[in-house]
């Protein structure tokens, strides 16, 4: 018998493989317009997390409008400004490309006097916008100016309030030179942001520079004599100084370090950042459509920056400019997971982490010693009071918002098992979210423990809101489980399990859930909130007959006049019918969300009154559970894929237990699953189309695989293993691959062509 690391590498050798030409296949899905974009809903975009620009045409001029999302004031973001091109002649036409594969935008912009090449992306260390422009003709001595924007308080501009005296603050101090323009804006009461935009000659031949414009239609470059370099960034502090002295180190180093470092350094973590998952599918639309939403994470979040808010790096009029909790939060951070992208989510939970104080804060001075929570919205500095026995207002009455937060954080956690995670992060600041509704429950004549009246959000401020109830008995399970799991002496395990056992059941009627006790659905709303314990608490499954009856129930009422719905109550839709096993369901629900131009923009951005960013990350996620989910303690592979969607396939996305799945789907039937533990917790699969199922390959010793009473399949995975399971032992295992779409089916967004109502600047 052959050593057993020789049997693995064999396996290994034998194995279904992944090939994917990243650079072709994200080609396809590029951004690509034919005219130049004008305004933030056209926009090209690019970012490294904390820094951004929305690139497009406004009054005549090509521009790129910087923001950066840690910029605040008085809890509020606030716009920068705007770095424009300056030409000889008059801004004509033009076109432009956003590479995903190399986050970079380019294009060219024709004048009545010549044409300017230009590219730019986002780098990460030094934080700046590099800008690389190339005049010919009569544009040989192209630059860019500076616009500052008008400080004043973005709610109340767009609400037409009036300005008090402390929202007056001075215009910009610019100063220009030959080589830099450095702006700084000071805030009244404190506070100030600074821009420096930086100039340097095109390089040497020796190439200390890099590399001039990419040249239309290629993929090669060239060095480019005439190129011009711009850096550009925004400093920020609590005075002058120290946002001048910010911004202009930023500059300088980026200068110091020249193009080609920062171009090569830049590519360097793009390229690393999109293997680490792969999803493809037979419809051009919607699979651009989620590797643009990857795009925007990684463009948007980094495991070092701010919270995402409503607008990132890419600031537009708002009547929103800050963080909301009452699902905003939730939805913007769900793809992650699934997605295989934790590092990322750092960006949230590293500031919860280091606001703890700030959360305790939050609750009146009677409940700190147990207690913490948020309001409806705050600033990065996570401070929003909730006082239930003194709410005023409906979003005072918010209890839910910071445990609906931590189920994401639990969610990072399970995904990958890192015990002092739970132990020092997790767990202490749930103990304290649900410690805040233990405070306030009451008991009933029934002998149950109940909720007072509370807000379920955008709904109804009601008693037993299913929305806090939901959460409620979501954070005890959770409480219980994780004291359980790491052998604590919890003093309060035996509160929670009282109060699990005996809580009041979720309000119901015939129409399914209700918003909470004596509020019935009363008509369609976009907020899915009274739905919680369906999704995505996954509380109430489709396993149980009555439980899959109450779910449908509660669909049928909750979408019965779309009319009313936003985006991401499509999105939440596709979701709940995807659990449900309805794929064409749910990608109705996404095709809808989809076609609603209302909405919707070319550049897959999103406004309702103001951009909200988290409706076309949640899309993703969406997308993702037609493919896999992993409730009820099961990896369920391809529960919910639409009938036409015959050939798919998905390689390394990251599902609760610490799991790695990958798979793929030909012919209209599963081939085969590919299972690697990384922390060997116990492993149970669902593939809807297997009646048996057969180990092909492995690493480490040899799986048990045993078939379960509900038609699962019971795998023994220790740490570090793999399986691949087929239906059989003669079914081909073809490799992971992209699905083959037609040529005219690439680059569907941000369709903006010419014809009638077309407009060119």
């Amino acid at each position: 018998m052959l050593p057993a690391h020789l049997l693995t590498l064999i396996a290994l050798q034998t194995a279904p493989v992944t090939r994917v030409d990243w650079p072709t296949f994200l080609g396809r899905q590029d951004l690509v317009w034919d005219r130049l974009p004008t305004g933030w809903g056209e926009s090209a975009f690019i970012g490294n997390g904390r820094l951004g620009a929305t690139i497009d045409v406004r009054d005549s001029a090509l521009g790129w409008t910087i923001n950066r999302t840690d910029v605040v004031h008085d809890q509020s973001r606030y716009p920068i400004g705007r770095v424009v091109l300056k030409t000889a002649g008059t801004v004509r036409g033009g076109d432009a490309r956003l590479s995903l594969w190399d986050a970079e935008a380019s294009g060219t912009a024709t004048t009545d006097r010549g044409e300017v090449r230009w590219r730019s992306f986002t780098a990460a260390r030094p934080s700046v916008i590099v800008i690389v422009l190339e005049g010919t003709g009569g544009e040989s001595g192209v630059a860019l100016d500076w616009l500052p924007a008008e400080a004043r308080p973005p709610r109340k501009v767009y609400r037409k309030d009036p300005f008090a005296p402390e929202d007056l603050h001075p215009p910009p101090v610019v100063t220009r030179s030959s080589h830099e323009i450095t702006s700084v804006q000071s805030f009244i009461g404190g506070g100030a942001h600074a821009e420096s935009i930086v100039f340097q000659s095109s390089p040497s031949p020796e190439g200390r520079g890099g590399q001039g414009v990419r040249t239309r239609g290629g993929t090669g470059q060239r060095a480019t004599i005439g190129a011009r370099t711009f850096y550009v960034t925004i400093g920020y502090g609590s005075t002058d100084r120290e946002a001048h002295v910010e911004a202009r180190a930023a500059t300088r180093e980026a200068a110091r370090l020249g193009l080609r470092r920062l171009e090569v350094d830049h590519r360097k973590w793009w390229h690393a950042y999109y293997p680490e998952s792969f999803l493809t599918f037979p419809d051009a639309r919607l699979e651009a459509y989620y590797w643009i939403q990857i795009y925007k994470l990684g463009s948007a979040m980094r495991a070092d920056g701010p919270i995402l808010d409503l607008n990132g790096p890419w600031f537009n009029a708002t009547p929103w400019p800050g963080i909301w909790w009452n699902l905003n939060t939730q939805l913007t951070y769900s793809p992650l997971f699934r997605a295989n992208r934790l590092d990322l989510a750092e960006s949230l939970f590293r500031n919860l982490d280091r606001h703890r104080q700030a959360l305790i804060d939050n609750v009146p001075e009677r409940l700190r010693a147990d207690a913490a929570a948020i309001g409806r919205s705050s600033g990065p500095d996570l401070v929003r009071p909730v006082d239930l026995a003194t709410a005023q207002s409906d979003a005072a009455h918010e209890m839910g918002d910071l445990p609906w937060t931590l189920f994401y954080y639990w969610l990072y956690y399970r995904y990958q098992l890192d015990d002092p995670i739970l132990r020092g992060r997790v767990y202490p600041l749930l103990k304290r979210a649900i410690g805040n509704y233990l405070a306030y429950l009451e008991r009933g004549d029934d002998g149950r423990w109940h909720l007072p009246p509370t807000e379920s959000p955008e709904l109804a401020t009601v008693p037993d809101a299913n929305y806090d109830l939901a959460l409620l008995t979501w954070g005890l399970e959770t409480l219980i489980a994780g004291a359980e799991h790491l052998r604590l002496d919890e003093p309060m395990l035996a509160r929670w399990r009282a109060v699990l056992a005996n809580l009041t059941p979720f309000p119901t009627d015939s129409a399914g859930l209700m918003v909470g006790r004596g509020r019935p659905w009363k008509e369609s709303h976009r907020h899915y909130s009274h739905l919680l314990a369906i999704y995505p608490l996954h509380l109430i499954t489709p396993d149980r007959p009555d439980a899959r009856s109450l779910i449908e129930a509660s669909l049928r009422t909750w979408e019965r006049d779309a009319a009313l719905f936003r985006g991401y109550s499509f999105t939440g839709g596709a979701s709940m019918h995807a659990l449900l096993g309805q794929g064409d369901t749910a990608l109705a629900r996404l095709n809808s969300y989809l076609d609603a131009p209302r909405y919707m923009q070319p550049n897959t951005f999103y406004a309702e009154a103001g951009p909200v960013i988290e409706t076309p990350l949640s899309a993703a996620t969406s997308i993702q559970d037609l493919f896999l989910q992993d409730w009820g303690g099961a990896l369920r592979v391809f529960p919910a894929v639409p009938a036409a969607w015959t050939d798919a396939a998905f390689d390394r996305l990251r599902a609760d237990g610490a799991f790695l799945v990958s798979a793929v789907r030909q012919g209209g039937r599963t081939a085969w699953v590919r299972i690697e533990s990384l922390a060997g917790s116990p492993c149970r699969l669902v593939v809807a189309d297997w009646d048996s199922t057969v180990v092909r390959e492995h690493t480490g010793p040899a799986p048990r695989v045993t078939k379960g009473t509900a038609g699962d399949y019971v795998i023994e995975l220790g740490r570090g293993a793999s399986v691949v399971l087929a239906p059989d032992d003669t079914t081909p295992l073809p490799g992971v691959s992209p699905v083959t779409l037609p040529g005219s089916a690439l680059n569907p967004f941000p369709m903006l062509k010419h014809g009638p109502g077309a407009s060119q600047p």
